[in-house]
Formats: C-alpha cells, sequence, structure tokens
C-alpha cells in the first residue's frame, strides 16, 4: 500500500470515530440517573463487597453500576 493511500485509510478511521462521537455523545444511560424507582445511591466499597460476596442480585435486592469509565454510579434497588 501506497504511503499517500495509508494516510487517507487513517484520516478516513479518525474522521469517522469523530463524527461518531459528536453525533452519540451521550448513547449511553446518564450516570446521574437511577435505573429504576426505589433506587439509592452506594458507596464503590459498599458494590464491591456485595460483588465479592456474591449478593450483586438476591430475591430482594439488586446492585447496579451506571455509567461509563471515570463516570461509574453504584446503585442499590430494592425489588
Amino acid at each position: 500500500m501506497k504511503r499517500g493511500n495509508l494516510f487517507a485509510v487513517v484520516g478516513a478511521c479518525i474522521c469517522a470515530a469523530g463524527l461518531m462521537l459528536v453525533a452519540f455523545p451521550d448513547a449511553s444511560a446518564s450516570a446521574d440517573d437511577p435505573p429504576g424507582q426505589g433506587c439509592q445511591s452506594v458507596t464503590k466499597q459498599e458494590y464491591d463487597s456485595a460483588k465479592k460476596q456474591r449478593m450483586l442480585r438476591t430475591r430482594y435486592s439488586t446492585y447496579v453500576r451506571t455509567g461509563g469509565i471515570g463516570r461509574r454510579r453504584y446503585w442499590y434497588c430494592n425489588a
């Protein structure tokens, strides 16, 4: 592949990725909004403790993680 063609392909990929970020900036659910009614915010330590004890999902409650990397929020929801 010629050097000029390589630059064109790389430039097109970067342009396509940039357009996707501009077109869909908030495609995922907002990390600040609770995932459902009856959910309350908890700490990461509480979430990790429940995960370690394999209690993220029980008959009566569930723990939920929302948001992307760097914007994570943790929730405790009653079923």
